[in-house]
């Protein structure tokens, strides 16, 4: 399994044991997949088990996890202290008399302990606050999120590879648009290039997660998440490119409208409008500009071209360790109501996207580092209007 260095987990654990000196939190429980994994190194599929981190303020970290998984933790953790729960007890039961066990080895008896309220079901969190409930519980989840915005060096050279995936799957994708080729095997194809790619840059690494999405047609592109069917390509439509190319937790993303064929008028005025707005976000994005500053360079566009109700989602993102079900920090979403200020190392998308109706959806979305005086698209499969 590809891990970080020492010193990336020893600066990640600085960051959040900082966080609780300034809060006044004697530990951190983490519960969601996303912040086991970014301080321990370990993960898991959960299948109704849940595994968890138990970080105190002083002393080392643990890593709690189901009998199912008995030797995975131990392999790949970066903790020491793995301790294991059976099924002779249900994974609540035993996952929260581990916490407390955990905070008691380490002398933590009373205070205040941190949760993460956007990760925590009302049954877990109702265990705790019965088995400790001698501390106080509250939320550290957008604390957290803070920690984790700002990309270590390690993690941009690691995103920087991930981002290349995706170009490599792009290209493959591209590639393999044929009359009659159906959606689920031009992104099979995709996947495999990408998987493939992943193996030679990573050897160790546990693949989990990559995919793509292949979108023909009106319908099917017209709303951003669509899954692939058997639907065949014909013809003179619209095609929606989506790669997602997942290594070790973190998620990398390359998306773009492409049109099959002979495009008419009807549809080149949208893809043009989609594309200019898509520059004009990239263009706006640097250090000290708040996230949702970012859509009053975008929206004058679709607005000026009598397109802007036919947006359907914000125009971008934070990344790191997240997936199709697990991770999102709401902190680096570019939306309306986010006034959280762009950093350098930050890493964000750019993809505004129409729905057109009759005539489809638009979008072109890319991964950006952002600089000292800008932003760098690290996803670089070619822009603009696209004809195959």
């Amino acid at each position: 399994m590809h891990r970080f260095s020492d010193a990336e987990m020893e600066r990640r654990l600085k960051g959040l044991r900082a966080l609780m000196d300034f809060i006044g939190v004697e530990a951190v429980v983490c519960s969601s997949f996303h912040n086991v994994l970014y301080y321990t190194n370990f993960w898991m599929t959960p299948f109704g088990r849940g595994h968890y981190a138990v970080i105190p303020r002083r002393g080392a970290p643990a890593v709690i996890a189901p009998r199912i998984e008995f030797d995975r933790p131990e392999k790949l953790s970066w903790c020491d202290d793995v301790r294991i729960y059976w099924d002779t007890r249900s994974p609540l039961d035993g996952a929260i008399r581990y916490v407390s066990e955990v905070l008691a080895d380490r002398g933590v008896v009373r205070g205040r302990i941190g949760i993460e309220e956007d990760y925590i079901p009302h049954s877990l969190h109702r265990g705790f606050t019965t088995v400790l409930g001698g501390f106080e519980l509250i939320d550290v989840s957008h604390g957290i999120m803070r920690q984790q915005c700002v990309k270590s060096e390690e993690e941009i050279a690691h995103i920087r590879q991930g981002a290349e995936v995706a170009t490599i799957g792009a290209e493959t994708f591209e590639a393999a648009l044929k009359e009659g080729v159906r959606e689920i095997d031009v992104a099979r194809q995709a996947v495999t290039v990408m998987e493939d790619e992943i193996a030679r840059r990573f050897p160790d690494v546990e693949h989990e997660g990559t995919f793509s999405w292949s979108q023909f047609g009106i319908e099917h592109t017209y709303v951003a998440h669509n899954p692939n069917t058997a639907r065949t390509l014909q013809a003179d439509e619209i095609v929606s490119l989506n790669v997602f190319p997942m290594i070790a937790g973190y998620y990398h993303l390359l998306e773009r409208s492409i049109f099959f064929g002979k495009m008419p008028d009807a549809v080149r005025k949208p893809f043009e409008v989609c594309s200019q707005a898509h520059e004009a976000g990239i263009a706006a994005v640097r250090p000290g500009v708040r996230c949702n500053e970012i859509d009053d360079h975008v929206n004058p566009v679709f607005e000026e071209a009598g397109y802007l109700q036919d947006r359907t989602f914000g125009t971008g993102h934070s990344f790191g360790i997240m997936g199709r079900w697990y991770g999102r920090d709401e902190i680096g979403e570019l939306r309306p109501y986010n006034d959280t200020v762009l950093e350098k190392n930050m890493v964000i998308s750019i993809e505004p996207m129409i729905s057109v109706p009759g005539i489809g959806g638009f979008r072109h979305a890319d991964m950006l580092l952002v600089t000292d005086d800008g932003a760098e698209v690290l996803t670089t499969f070619k822009r603009g209007i696209i004809e195959v």
